[in-house]
């Protein structure tokens, strides 16, 4: 599953509620779960690169300040 350029991690988290709220109501067809859980997966992954590259950017904002204490 390929997810569109330009997405935000905050439109990924809301896709991927939504494809959770949609399993949890038991509104996806039989035919369509793959398909969604081929996306939630693909979210998943978007989101934890996200989260690991700001942490990253954020550590190397922060170190130069912790090594001058």
């Amino acid at each position: 599953m390929e997810l569109k350029k330009d997405l935000k991690y905050e439109e990924a988290l809301e896709q991927l509620q939504e494809i959770v709220s949609l399993l949890e109501r038991k509104e996806i067809k039989i035919d369509d779960l793959a398909d969604k859980v081929k996306e939630a997966k693909a979210l998943v992954e978007f989101c934890r690169k996200k989260l690991e590259k700001t942490e990253e950017e954020i550590n190397k904002i922060i170190e130069p300040e912790n090594n001058q204490e």
